[in-house]
């Protein structure tokens, strides 16, 4: 953009110029070298707004990088932890098999020494008649 617009002006002031050295007068000249003067005047600006610009540019890119690197940090943090999380999921769900198995067993062996008290209780009555 800033290309094109000093094209223009260069090219204005080219043609000013020739204009002038062709057909201009001396208060012709003063004018077109004050108009020459302005347009300077206006391209300098355009350039000093043109660098900031770019540097404005440059530093919003610098923190969109940022940014970037610091999103792709909690992604693989958030993997982390979803991968964690699923760990202590199956964990969860061996250790509750392992209860009921547990329990079965327990509920077993309860039922067998309940049997084997009446089978003891059986055996004492029998020893005392």
């Amino acid at each position: 953009m800033l290309a094109i617009i000093s094209s223009f002006i260069i090219g204005g002031a080219i043609g000013i110029a020739m204009k002038d050295k062709l057909f201009g007068s001396e208060s012709q000249k003063e004018d077109k070298q004050r108009e020459v003067d302005s347009l300077y005047a206006e391209n300098e600006k355009f350039s000093k707004r043109n660098k900031e610009m770019k540097r404005q540019i440059e530093d919003l890119l610098s923190e969109l990088n940022k940014v970037r690197k610091q999103a792709k940090i909690h992604d693989d943090e958030n993997e982390n932890l979803e991968d964690d999380l699923d760990k202590a999921k199956k964990e969860l769900k061996d250790l509750r098999l392992q209860n009921e198995e547990l329990v079965c067993k327990l509920k077993e062996y309860r039922t067998a020494c309940e049997m084997q008290e009446i089978e003891i209780t059986k055996l004492k009555e029998g020893m005392n008649i």
